[in-house]
């Protein structure tokens, strides 16, 4: 982070300099800095006058002179020309050093650092050294400068007004001040380091160890903290005011140190977690594959349909009646029901095929179950806020309102309908919108056209919601049971989902809305009771409809997508008779869990144990795409067998340690509620196929790219709609699926791995050539800039005649550049009573910018910088093209793109020198000379100076970048 914070505004300042230096904004004048009220009256009496700078002496003998002596060029300049060298020795260093780290790391595996650690230990301390005394040095020089140039009124003098525009003030020093903040901050950083290495070496002895009820007081208050910022971060929309952190949180606390375990420290960071749970998506992808193989050795049908599978590459092969695709396998006889092979985890992580039944057209239950789920999905989805704003917009309610009532004379009328939220069947009796840690969001509708009483309940949206989520400890329902009139002695559910429920069914009572629809006098006293919601509503829905159960015997209950631990096994198996709950292909929420996280904690530490390369190696593999036909093959290069793992390091015995302190904990196991309906999706854009699952298919989280995203509720009512029975016109279907699309292969191929395009940082795709062109180019630019920002691109000599007779050789120097000029010094003079006269000149160190009159004279200097601005854009294109070479795998047009590239800075830099050198500029000088009163005849001729070689040294070194960029795009494939 420092690195590109120092990146982003060391480049603007040192742009800023570029400028104010070929703009001759570094010389001052009489001491005077440029942005002073009276530096563009000096130099415009230092321009005025054929540019010359007199010697002290002189100046002060001619006090008349509008020509005053330049000076102290050196203070202005110099001390940041000094600063941003360090900065860039420093910014090279840190380079430097990733690079060597890079290198480093690239020994040894995840659960094995012993080789690694010999090469980083030194790194780090030359780092800790490094860190520290650059930025402090960069700060001082910084701070100094800020200082020196604020003081005698900005270095204008005491006599005159402040600068309009004082250095301290625009964009540039904005970049500036964030350039020492980070310079700042890195210097307070590695002893920061350094104290949290001592508290932690205290820490480990027995004596300043804290106690386990500190360190669940520390984790409620760090997920606390977490939930404040992200109620700052929303600006308050996303709830919150009704948290106060007073042990609504103890109990995830103490779950998630038993879990994470407060005892052993493994040392993971992200790096391993990353590479862990991509590895073990490889490793369950090879286990899914080889219990297709094992269930194809046992049954010739599982075989031909995997076969089959493979050749239409898709989720799913069907079977109709009359049209039967294995005629060879006469005692393979269909179901009578249509069923769809699936695959279930086992506890020890390995897979077997199961048979499911499909839901079926042909079957009344199942459509019905299909439509309803389909239609009270629409009510769990407005509940979260369409409602809500139906309310304020049409119903004519303030924007602080908490409830929705009617009043008891219109209690009966069809009015308040849903019309604008296409639910037109719908009529609003009650709703509330407090939202507490054990208020939730809920709405009493009834609906005329399916003749049910709905209550619908909002899921997760805001912080309280998250709190309550994350409160899923066992809690016993015997007391509940007593009041509600239920035998639920034994049975438990989730804690926070449970305090909801509660306040639901109080708050429904104290209302008194269910007992008014359905007293006597009520038009709807005879119709059905539905619960429904999603996610945390779905939960709650749950709970309610098993508490209000015994004073509505019909009430039903739709659970889209619930959380995973809510009911136990025997409640869950119960519920069966009026709670239907929806799963969608790999939500992670309906299978979150204790011991599904354990689960994945298990399998998670294991397969990182299983690693045998360094974590590089596993991250470029990883990187690359991987398919069923080469992921056993691409596993074994990377994973070593589970009978293979090394128990003689550090990290294995750690491992076993923690395992050991985490089999004391135990909790019971909840399941997700009622009957489960999975919907698989066949993908293509093709209908959810659904199924009846066991609860037991939902024992392990898995890990896949829509994991997060099948959780929505945006598109659950369009994902029911269209869902596709089984068995249409009366036939049946035998489908066979394989999770996360792995397909049965006969003969795996070996993928090529040369296809892939990575972005990995010094990783060399194609060998050291792009990082030799790439050097070669970053000279080439490096001698660019610094032939445009001297002022002698170019000499020029001149002899003087006087009556054809050679008088003076080489008498007069003058040196120009491509924005500037270089200022001539008196080394000797004459004095008599007619004032003073030079007799010999010399190139001072000063330079001075092109004034416009100049300009109008010179046209070729106009040239000479379009030239040099395509130039540089051309350069700096072909520049960051080879650094991304050195880190991407790019096509061969594109190595033909950075030779042309290369090959136009070429031009253009050549033109460049071609314009300067030609004769124009030459006599353009005598007409300088001729302006002296001295009358005399001269010979001029121009030669190469620092520029010019530097301008053509960068033309060699972009013609050798372009011939090399060329010879990889014609050997591509040899490499």
């Amino acid at each position: 982070m420092f690195f590109i914070s120092n990146l982003r505004c060391l480049l603007p300042w040192m742009l800023h300099y570029f400028l104010n230096r070929i703009h001759g904004k570094s010389v001052l004048i009489n001491g005077i800095p440029y942005w002073c009220p009276q530096y563009q009256e000096l130099q415009k009496n230092l321009t005025d006058n054929y540019p010359i700078m007199f010697e002290e002496e002189i100046g002060s003998t001619n006090e008349n002179s509008a020509l005053g002596r330049v000076s102290s060029f050196d203070a202005l300049d110099r001390p940041v020309w000094y600063g941003i060298m360090i900065a860039i020795i420093y910014y090279g260093i840190n380079i430097s050093w990733l690079c060597m780290v890079w290198s480093a790391a690239s020994l040894g595996t995840p659960t094995e650092p012993e080789r690694r650690d010999r090469y980083l230990r030194p790194l780090i301390i030359f780092q800790l050294i490094a860190g520290i005394l650059f930025p402090a040095l960069l700060l001082a020089l910084g701070l100094s400068g800020i200082q020196h140039y604020r003081s005698d009124n900005f270095r204008c003098g005491s006599n005159v007004s402040v600068p309009d525009e004082p250095p301290d003030e625009g964009v540039f020093f904005r970049f500036f001040s964030v350039l020492m903040v980070t310079y700042a901050l890195e210097i307070m950083f590695w002893p920061l380091v350094f104290v949290s290495n001592i508290v932690r070496f205290f820490r480990k002895h027995r004596m300043f160890q804290p106690r386990k009820e500190h360190a669940e007081n520390r984790i409620q208050y760090m997920i606390g903290l977490m939930l404040r910022c992200l109620q700052c971060m929303r600006c308050g929309k996303a709830g919150g005011k009704g948290f106060r952190n007073t042990g609504q949180l103890k109990d995830f606390a103490v779950q998630f140190m038993e879990l994470a375990n407060f005892q052993t420290n493994l040392d993971v960071v992200l790096s391993d977690i990353y590479i862990g749970l991509h590895m073990l998506v490889r490793d369950q992808q090879e286990k899914r594959a080889l219990a297709i193989q094992l269930a194809a050795m046992k049954s010739n049908f599982i075989k031909i349909l995997a076969k089959e599978q493979l050749q239409t590459k898709d989720y799913a092969v069907t079977a109709e009646d009359g049209d039967h695709p294995f005629p060879s396998l006469p005692h393979r006889k269909m179901h009578k029901r249509a069923s769809v092979f699936i695959l279930q985890q086992k506890e020890d992580s390995t897979y077997q095929v199961c048979e499911r039944d499909l839901l079926l057209q042909s079957n009344e239950e199942d459509r019905v179950i299909m439509q309803e789920l389909a239609y009270y999905s629409k009510y769990a989805q407005i509940i979260y806020s369409r409602l809500r704003n139906l309310i304020l917009q049409e119903f004519g309610l303030g924007d602080e309102t908490t409830h929705f009532t009617r009043d008891s004379e219109t209690l009966f009328d069809s009015g308040y309908r849903l019309s604008s939220l296409e639910c037109g069947d719908a009529i609003l009796f009650y709703a509330s919108f407090l939202n507490g840690i054990v208020s939730t969001p809920y709405a009493i509708l009834v609906d005329t056209s399916t003749k049910k009483v709905l209550i619908t309940i909002r899921g997760t949206m805001s912080i309280e919601d998250m709190v309550v989520d994350l409160q899923y400890k066992p809690a016993l329902l015997e007391k509940i049971g007593v009041v509600c009139g239920s035998n639920l002695k034994g049975h438990s559910c989730h804690k926070g989902f449970l305090a909801r429920s509660k306040w639901l069914y109080n708050d429904i009572h104290k209302t008194k809305v269910l007992k008014t629809l359905y007293c006597n006098e009520s038009p709807f006293k005879d119709y059905g009771l539905v619960c429904a919601g999603h996610s945390l509503g779905a939960g709650c829905a749950s709970l309610l409809a098993i508490m209000i159960r015994p004073s509505f015997p019909s009430v039903r209950c739709f659970a889209y997508e619930p959380p995973g631990g809510l009911l136990d096994m025997e409640l869950a198996n119960k519920s069966e008779d009026f709670i239907v709950s929806t799963v969608r292909q790999d939500d992670m929420i309906c299978r979150i869990s204790h011991q599904n996280f354990d689960a994945l904690r298990h399998d998670f530490f294991n397969i990182l144990a299983r690693i045998k390369v360094s974590k590089i190696q596993a991250f470029l593999d990883i990187r690359t795409p991987c398919t069923g036909a080469s992921v056993k093959h691409r596993n074994a290069k990377v994973l070593r067998h589970e009978t293979d793992i090394p128990t003689d390091t550090v990290f294995y015995k750690r491992l076993e340690q923690f395992r050991l302190e985490r089999s004391e904990a135990d909790y019971e196991k909840l399941y997700l509620p009622g009957k489960i309906v999975h919907l698989l999706d066949p993908g293509d854009q093709r209908p959810h196929v659904p199924y009846y699952a066991s609860k037991h298919e939902f024992d392990r989280i898995v890990i896949s790219k829509t994991m997060a995203s099948d959780h929505s509720c945006v598109d659950l009512v369009g994902v029911l709609q269209n869902a596709q029975l089984s068995g249409s016109e009366g036939k049946s279907m035998v489908s066979f699926r394989c999770n996360n699309s792995i397909v049965l292969q006969e003969e795996e191929e070996e993928e090529d791995m040369n296809d892939a395009h990575l972005f990995m940082l010094f990783s060399n795709p194609y060998g050291r050539l792009p990082i030799v062109l790439t050097l070669s180019a970053f000279v080439a630019v490096l001698c660019s800039i610094v032939s445009v920002t001297v002022c002698d691109f170019l000499s020029r000599y001149s002899n003087y005649y006087i009556d054809d007779e050679l008088k003076f050789e080489a008498l007069l120097e003058n040196s120009i550049g491509l924005f500037g000029y270089r200022l001539l010094d008196c080394v000797a003079f004459d004095q008599d009573e007619n004032g003073t006269a030079c007799l010999e000149w010399t190139n001072s160190p000063y330079c001075l910018p092109y004034t416009e009159d100049m300009l109008r004279d010179f046209d070729w200097v106009l040239k000479a910088q379009i030239f040099v601005a395509c130039q540089m854009i051309f350069a700096f294109i072909s520049l960051l093209l080879l650094c991304i070479s050195t880190c991407y795998k790019i096509g061969r047009k594109t190595w033909i793109v950075i030779c042309l590239v290369l090959l136009l800075s070429t031009l253009f830099q050549g033109l460049v020198f071609v314009v300067v050198k030609n004769d124009i500029f030459c006599s353009a000088l005598d007409e300088l000379i001729e302006e002296w009163d001295i009358v005399l005849s001269s010979t001029t001729s121009c030669r190469i100076s620092r520029g010019a070689s530097l301008a053509i040294a960068a033309c060699c070194f972009y013609f050798m970048s372009a011939v090399g960029s060329m010879y990889l795009s014609l050997h591509l494939h040899e490499i």
